[in-house]
């Protein structure tokens, strides 16, 4: 589980105190997915990085699996927007390297590896460089590498926002695919509506600065097969998108 408590974030600039962050409360069910959207300059971005234990300095309580974040001691996916990728790696070694980082032996993960990289259609890929990988290739080793690390929690800050659509499309199936046999507790930021309804068991949205949780919207569409074609769907997106245009004008 996780748990955000009266989260409060503040930075200083000169003589100049403001918050990117205030009383933040969330919480996300073991195993459950939550997509965030916000306007820019929100304090998206922000959060993700105090989940992630890379910002430290702040009030309330933020907690995972009921003790505080301390990445040495859990395990934390991310997935940045450029895929996180290092170009001098091949597919094989990008995919290990959060394995080797928390010094774990290669036959400790060697077979869930190889399931991984098939079910995310890696195959005869391992030995290319992320140079020589389409978006959507790269996408899916970063995929890869997350879920093999069976992360307590997984960010993803925009991780499709690079892809054109179609390739976004398959991507955020290919993620579900991969999400169901493993059940990871996952946050993703968007600005696509359509992402937040396909991904979100749960969608936050967060109003303009200081970033404050407007709504919690618990969405009944989430895993419903062949939901895109669903009139349902649409109508859930128009009625957000209102919601969202109603609440920023503000």
């Amino acid at each position: 589980m996780i748990r955000i408590q009266d989260l409060t974030m503040s930075y200083e600039t000169g003589s100049t105190r403001y918050d990117a962050l205030r009383d933040i409360n969330l919480e996300l069910a073991a195993g459950e997915t939550c997509a965030i959207i916000g306007p820019s300059g929100c304090g998206k971005s922000t959060l993700l990085k105090i989940l992630a234990g890379i910002i430290t300095d702040f009030t309330g309580t933020v907690a995972i699996n009921e003790q505080p974040v301390r990445p040495k001691q859990q395990i934390i996916g991310f997935i940045p927007q450029n895929y996180g990728l290092l170009p001098w790696k091949n597919v094989y070694e990008n995919i290990c390297l959060g394995f080797k980082i928390k010094h774990k032996k290669q036959d400790e993960y060697e077979t869930d590896l190889n399931s991984l990289v098939q079910l995310l259609g890696l195959g005869g890929l391992e030995a290319r460089y992320p140079g020589e990988l389409s978006g959507g290739q790269q996408q899916r080793v970063a995929l890869a590498r997350a879920f093999l690390l069976k992360p307590d929690l997984l960010l993803m800050d925009e991780p499709f926002s690079a892809l054109d659509a179609m390739t976004r499309e398959e991507i955020q199936n290919v993620f579900l695919h991969v999400w169901r046999k493993h059940s990871v507790s996952t946050i993703l930021v968007t600005h696509h509506m359509e992402e937040a309804v396909y991904l979100g068991r749960k969608i936050v949205i967060m109003a303009a600065a200081p970033g404050k949780i407007s709504q919690i919207v618990d969405n009944p569409l989430f895993g419903v097969d062949g939901v895109r074609d669903n009139k349902d769907f649409f109508q859930l997106c128009v009625a957000l998108r209102k919601m969202i245009k109603e609440d920023w004008s503000k």
